[in-house]
């Protein structure tokens, strides 16, 4: 009787695809574009026939990672929208966000890069998954009656004015984490103190 190997599912295999690109992504400084397709299948040992059974284009690719980091913070920030104080929703968002940032440092290595990158598509997927994250938190906010003396449109734009600086420190807060935990904590506890003031 002969037998088969089971074929590795595609779900599998796209996931490989991707941990093997941000493993890459890591060691690579130049963002996407400094990766090959086949140094990416290779790393996850696939055929380069093998990645376009789930990807298009490295683009493709890159809009798969913005993807899952944006569902995740939008978990997490639901997650923590069940706090019941403003003080503590700030603080615990924080601590939750930078924590998920830190355990999957390629990945936010990538956004943090690709907001700038040269992929038209990519810094579009990026912008819509924040203005995805800032209406479901003012929503969320606007629910539960926390931050009143706002209106929506306000919120909003606060929440937008917190994630817009959240990205922009994300860059030094790996940099300097990975270093001193010491120091890390000290910038976070400095953004969670310029996230009260503009909630303020």
């Amino acid at each position: 009787m002969s037998s088969t190997k089971p074929k590795q599912s595609r779900k599998g295999n796209r996931e490989k695809l991707m941990n093997a690109a941000l493993d890459l992504l890591a060691e690579d400084q130049s963002g996407l574009s400094g990766i090959s397709l086949r140094r990416i299948t290779k790393a996850c040992s696939l055929s380069p026939p093998a990645f376009y059974s789930h990807f298009t284009s490295m683009e493709e690719l890159g809009l798969a990672l913005v993807s899952e980091a944006g569902g995740a913070l939008l978990g997490i920030l639901k997650d923590v929208g069940k706090v019941e104080t403003e003080a503590a929703v700030i603080n615990t968002s924080v601590e939750a966000v930078f924590s998920y940032i830190k355990g999957n440092e390629s990945l936010f290595i990538l956004i943090a890069r690709e907001r700038a990158g040269s992929s038209a598509l990519i810094r579009a997927a990026i912008r819509s998954e924040v203005r995805q994250i800032v209406e479901q938190m003012a929503l969320d906010f606007e629910g539960r009656g926390m931050f009143g003396r706002f209106s929506l449109p306000e919120k909003e734009a606060a929440i937008a004015a917190v994630v817009s600086l959240g990205l922009a420190l994300i860059p030094d807060f790996l940099d300097v984490s990975n270093t001193s935990k010491v120091d890390g904590d000290a910038l976070l506890s400095q953004f969670e103190y310029q996230v009260q003031i503009i909630l303020s």
